[in-house]
């Protein structure tokens, strides 16, 4: 990202419309010391009474390898994802994205590449099995010398996958490999989701990270966003991205501000908008986000264009570090139509510097373990519905009955009791023996991935109960068996490889 593009900051919706010079105002600060010691670490403002009902339920909200506590009643809103190719999620969209792919087909081959003796602008469709799906590669444009578009269109359960990338010719193969392996991870997640294993929280899914990771950490992007119902004009945003290891002080929001308002004074000392309110400003840091710094702004009344709180806080990051990177976040308030100032801000001064406060001191790294992560929501009740799904090798989201949509015979049967935090099994299913295996008393057993469903919230059953109907699938006898795998083979295995062999008598 463009670090002058990050100055913009506050007022960027209102430039994009092309209101008055109100950008320019917000950048605009008063003269006043604008590094008091007690805002270095500012004591989060308290929730006025108004606000205090709005906080009492709140949601954890995971995005790329971090989390956030917003109100239950909030909107989110997600915007583009990148991680470190673009991934976008369309729930129930097989039909379209299967659209999008012949659209896409369509318009290559209707162009032609003037520099490559006017072939069309469609070099290849590669059909792919796992996941099913195809990637479509063909020149970025009429115009192009080595510039690729590839994208990669897949099925993920009942939801449509679209994987986009522009690459240079050289790095095809390269690039292809990766959306394939992307494909393959990507797995879908339900908002209220909050993942144990190392990777990126994107709009309806998460992708794990590598098995075996890149020597540089990917470039990780992403960007999402929070209307508060109870305020509807008050929109709070945050974006990461790789800390630039070339950043100056330059690249900085402290200086940029400095520099902006020593340019509006010497232009016009009189300008109105130099009597922009500052309720804040000075460093700010959040747990291990450090060198971090605020500025939180109310700007004054205008013919055209209210007042509005315009809040924006940035952190250099450290590069090379995925939980480290570059942030930048911001909250307007007296926003309708996506323009800032075009109505009245619901909240007054305190009340904006307290939503800000509660929200913004919440953003962390996400845990990474085998244990449950801890979130905002409380009370007793299950949270994900009956009838929810999760295969084989994905962290179990709700402790409760899953059942395995496996139609052979299950060993222990298709039931099994997990819980939440722990990695959904491969299941134990028991075939007819052949006529050796019938002379040697066996019946032969395939470990097989499957697809589970949440069908009873029900505790587990006693250690007593449990002596007449084991449920488990990881137990073996002392001897072996061969047992086979579905992907083919057959494997010697022994009490630790999660199989159990079926004596006749």
């Amino acid at each position: 990202m463009d670090m002058w593009e990050g100055i913009t900051m506050l007022m960027t919706a209102i430039q994009r419309l092309c209101l008055v010079p109100l950008a320019a105002a917000v950048l605009t600060l008063t003269a006043c010391d604008r590094n008091p010691k007690e805002w270095k670490t500012p004591n989060m403002t308290a929730l006025t009474p108004r606000l205090q009902p709005i906080f009492e339920k709140t949601k954890t909200v995971c995005f790329g390898r971090f989390m956030v506590d917003v109100p239950v009643s909030a909107a989110v809103v997600w915007g583009e994802a990148d991680a470190p190719l673009g991934v976008s999620v369309v729930p129930n969209g097989i039909a379209e994205v299967n659209v999008f792919a012949q659209k896409f087909i369509d318009e290559l081959k209707g162009e032609k590449a003037i520099y490559h003796n006017d072939v069309p602008l469609l070099l290849s469709v590669e059909d792919v099995v796992q996941p099913a799906g195809k990637i479509v590669t063909g020149y970025e444009d009429f115009e192009a010398v080595n510039g690729l578009k590839i994208n990669g269109y897949f099925k993920l359960n009942n939801d449509g996958v679209v994987i986009d990338t522009r690459p240079l010719r050289d790095d095809k193969d390269e690039t292809i490999a990766l959306i394939k392996s992307i494909a393959r991870r990507l797995r879908q997640r339900a908002e209220n989701e909050i993942p144990t294993e190392p990777g990126n929280c994107i709009e309806h899914a998460f992708l794990p990270d590598k098995p075996v990771p890149d020597k540089e950490p990917p470039a990780e992007l992403i960007r999402i966003g929070f209307r508060l119902k109870e305020f509807p004009d008050t929109h709070l945003s945050i974006f990461v991205t790789p800390s630039n290891p070339y950043y100056s002080e330059s690249d900085s929001l402290e200086w940029q501000l400095n520099r902006v308002e020593k340019d509006e004074k010497a232009q016009d000392p009189n300008h109105p908008l130099l009597k922009t309110k500052y309720l804040r400003r000075g460093a700010r840091q959040i747990h291990d986000w450090l060198e971090g710094f605020e500025a939180l702004s109310r700007t004054p009344e205008q013919p055209e264009v209210h007042s509005i709180h315009d809040f924006a806080m940035d952190f250099r990051g450290v590069p090379s570090d995925p939980l480290k990177p570059y942030a930048d976040i911001r909250m307007q308030t007296g926003v309708a139509d996506n323009a800032a100032g075009a109505t009245k801000a619901s909240l007054t001064d305190e009340e904006a510097v307290a939503v800000w406060d509660k929200i913004t001191s919440t953003i962390r790294v996400r845990p990474t373990s085998a244990t449950p992560v801890k979130t905002s929501e409380t009370g007793p009740g299950p949270h994900l519905p009956l009838g929810e799904l999760a295969a084989t090798g994905r962290i179990c989201p709700q402790t409760g009955w899953w059942e395995s949509d496996e139609s052979r015979v299950i060993e222990g049967g298709r039931r099994q009791h997990i819980k939440a935090g722990e990695r959904m099994p491969h299941v134990i299913s028991l075939g007819e023996p052949s006529i050796w295996q019938r002379l040697k008393g066996e019946k032969p057993s395939y470990r097989t991935a499957t697809v589970w469903k949440l069908v009873s919230y029900e505790d587990a059953p006693t250690r007593a109960d449990t002596t007449s109907q084991t449920t488990k699938i990881a137990q073996a006898p002392d001897n072996k068996v061969a047992v086979k795998d579905t992907g083919g083979g057959t494997n010697e295995s022994s009490r630790n490889e999660e199989t159990s062999p079926q004596k006749k008598g």
